[in-house]
């Protein structure tokens, strides 16, 4: 290729869309090539990526980043192997069969970060007060993202908002590779993308005169808004068809995101009303508790949509922190008090932010009257004024309001004397002192609304990396026990106050260790355990997504028979009785079938889609077990090569090969609370903790009845990627 004199990047995609097809090496991920496939991807071209595995880790890095887990990729050790791959690959063999209708209802799609930093933080405030509807990926919540569903969600999109990140921040390698890929996407279907940075880093040539820097604050939140403004106008154009759409059966099925919040728009449609949903929704203060990707972010919406539909007087405030730094100020306050003095700082704290983000959610609700309303002006006029209710702080977003008064807790401990001094600051002059002059000025709003209903969510995703401490745990009894206290308070002025929070289950199950009466709270667990209740919920998608006619046939496509039953119950068997991770699975084995060929679901089909999440959940599911307890995230590897059944004395020798940290005995439980082990019952048949309704006392009665035939069995969704 002649490139004196030639501007390259716009050479690249030329010399792309006149080629037959793309083949990329990718055994030393490059930037460059990601973006390069991306585009040749979304233009209809056939693409192979190729990997050197006799490169120690280079299959092993394409497999942590998850982009070609459905389309997969050739594997050569030298020169002729790759000779020999290139001349009898089949060109056909990948085509861009995942392109679909733009979303109208949420035409923009963000690329998350991992760590939600400043700079993550100002781009989704600047979008949240666009008020424009986005999806996004959450490399938090999915750790992978396949090439599948990045063209499926670029395809639906108006436009792509993707930061670039700092090379010395957590997942920056991972994160950047994602970024070039789908910013290859975009450009191939002719998307307009803002591709942000903060400050000047190196971008890579194909995409450098795409990236916008970004310096501060104020020009984030600039560039962003003027971004959305053009998100809006571009998608009340006219869509063009996408290359390469077919018009199966099974394209046509549309499961919709196994992330709840990239589907708000829609979730209403397919949301299936378990018994828990309505009593969240009846719930006057209850905790709903659930294991990560059991569908509580589904729920928190449904009942949020169902408060705000059910009148204008109705004042919902929902709380969802994209991060929080509750651990530092934790750690900041221990280190100059006493447990006792914490307790009570924490609480007035809590009883602070509260009634704070009642009266800005109140304050909201009255403007719009107040314009015709001189007396109501005067009311909210003098509150602005009491509480220092700034442009900045009631523009801002609940993340940044915690965020600045952690911060306050953190300064005033690190500048405090001695403890009787920091408590004299936070807890009298700080925190209690505003406290009553809040209350009180909700009762003078009091006739402005019928009942206030209290949403919060995501509190854990701001837990460290690292074992979960007691005092954090503290932190969410004090916020439990502060919501009491208000609705009492509120009560007794004629208020009637409701709150719900939302918990991963593991985390209550360490909140109720803590606390003597474990019958204290009203709890709601969102946990599955019904094989049936998971197959209605995809059968429901899938007839939402199609015509009515085409019901039956798209049901018999996707959940095709096959040894072991039908499709969707052998991908079930796998799921660990998540929706997430079914509906995840789903997507896949749609993906494998149609990048196949396939008019129906083979089996071949759902043993690729159970292989690739096997592998995911093996090097990313021990995470969720270290974030609680304190266990090496890589615990799973110590089982590979294991047998499906392991005698105790067999797991005491796998779990002596690693320094954990804690007693085996009490790894062990973990690994049966996780759903990792279950145990053999005397029929022979394996019984996991979902199996016995998430009793783990039902487990363990039934593992020391066992006796000296106790052998422990591996779950089948772990046993692919531990071969």
């Amino acid at each position: 290729m002649n490139v004196l004199g030639f501007k390259l990047d716009n050479l690249v995609r030329e010399n792309i869309d006149s080629a037959d097809f793309l083949a990329g090496d990718i055994t030393y991920p490059n930037h460059n090539v990601f973006y390069e496939m991306g585009y040749a991807m979304a233009r209809g071209k056939p693409v192979l990526p190729t990997v050197n595995s006799a490169i120690k880790d280079a299959v092993e890095s394409i497999r942590r980043l998850g982009i070609f887990d459905t389309t997969g990729y050739a594997t050569y050790n030298n020169a002729d192997e790759l000779s020999r791959t290139l001349s009898s690959w089949e060109k056909s063999s990948w085509l861009n069969l995942q392109a679909v209708r733009r979303d109208f209802s949420q035409p923009l799609f963000i690329l998350d970060t991992l760590k939600k930093t400043d700079f993550r933080n100002w781009i989704f405030h600047a979008i949240s007060e666009s008020e424009l509807n986005f999806r996004s990926f959450d490399p938090a919540e999915v750790p992978r993202l396949t090439a599948s569903q990045a063209i499926t969600e670029v395809s639906a999109s108006a436009g792509v908002v993707i930061p670039l990140i700092s090379s010395d921040l957590v997942d920056a390698d991972l994160h950047n590779l994602r970024a070039g890929f789908i910013l290859g996407i975009a450009h191939g279907f002719n998307i307009d993308t803002l591709v942000i940075q903060y400050e000047n880093g190196p971008a890579p040539l194909d995409y450098r005169d795409f990236v916008r820097n970004s310096t501060s604050r104020i020009e984030t939140l600039r560039h962003v808004s003027e971004y959305c403004q053009e998100t809006l106008v571009r998608n009340q154009r006219p869509q063009a068809r996408h290359h390469g759409q077919k018009n199966s059966i099974l394209n046509k099925i549309d499961l919709g995101s196994s992330s709840a919040e990239n589907e708000a728009s829609y979730l209403d449609q397919y949301f299936v009303e378990t018994a828990e949903f309505s009593r969240a929704l009846r719930a006057e203060g209850a905790i709903v508790t659930g294991r990560k990707g059991s569908g509580k972010s589904a729920i928190y919406l449904q009942v949020l949509e169902s408060h705000r539909e059910s009148g204008p007087k109705r004042c919902v405030v929902d709380l969802r922190p994209a991060s929080h730094d509750l651990s530092e100020m934790r750690e900041a306050l221990l280190s100059v008090m006493s447990a006792g003095v914490f307790d009570h700082t924490v609480a007035a704290f809590w009883q602070y932010i509260i009634y704070f983000e009642i009266i800005l959610k109140l304050r909201e609700m009255a403007l719009p009257k107040s314009k015709v309303n001189f007396e109501l002006q005067k009311t909210l006029a003098g509150l602005e004024d009491k509480f220092s209710l700034s442009n900045q702080v009631v523009s801002g977003d609940f993340t940044s309001r915690l965020k600045s008064a952690v911060d306050k807790v953190i300064l005033a401990a690190a500048n405090s004397k001695n403890p009787e001094t920091l408590r004299s600051e936070l807890t009298n002059f700080m925190f209690e002192s505003p406290i009553p002059a809040l209350r009180d000025a909700i009762v003078e709003l009091k006739q402005h609304f019928d009942s206030i209903h209290i949403l919060i969510d995501d509190l854990d995703k701001g837990w460290p990396a690292k074992r979960v401490e007691e005092q954090d745990v503290l932190i969410v009894k004090h916020l439990i026990e502060t919501l009491q206290k208000i609705r009492r308070e509120l009560a007794k002025r004629d208020i009637e106050l409701q709150h719900l929070l939302f918990l991963r289950r593991d985390i209550y199950e360490r909140l109720v260790e803590l606390t003597s009466d474990r019958g204290k709270y009203n709890v709601i667990n969102v946990d599955w355990s019904d094989p049936l209740q998971l197959e209605n919920l995809i059968l429901t998608r899938v007839a939402t997504s199609v015509e009515p006619d085409e019901e039956y046939h798209a049901w018999e496509a996707l959940n095709a028979p096959m040894p072991g039953g039908g499709a969707i119950r052998r991908l079930i068997g796998s799921s660990l009785m998540r929706p997430r991770f079914l509906i995840d699975l789903c997507e896949r084995t749609l993906s494998f079938a149609i990048n196949r060929g396939h008019e129906v679901v083979e089996e071949s089909d759902v043993d690729s889609a159970v292989e690739q999440m096997s592998l995911y959940l093996v090097s990313d599911f021990g995470y969720e077990i270290r974030d609680v307890a304190g266990t090496p995230d890589d615990i799973f590897y110590l089982f590979i090569g294991s047998p499906e059944k392991i005698k105790p004395s067999d797991l005491d020798t796998i779990l002596s090969q690693l320094d954990i940290g804690i007693p085996q005995s009490e790894v062990v439980d973990l690994l049966l609370w996780y759903g990792f082990l279950g145990i053999i019952a005397a029929n022979g048949s394996k019984v996991f903790i979902y199996d016995r309704a998430y009793d783990i006392r039902r487990l363990e009665a039934e593992r020391r009845s066992r006796g000296n035939n106790l052998e422990f069995a591996l779950n089948p969704a772990f046993l692919s990627g531990l071969r």
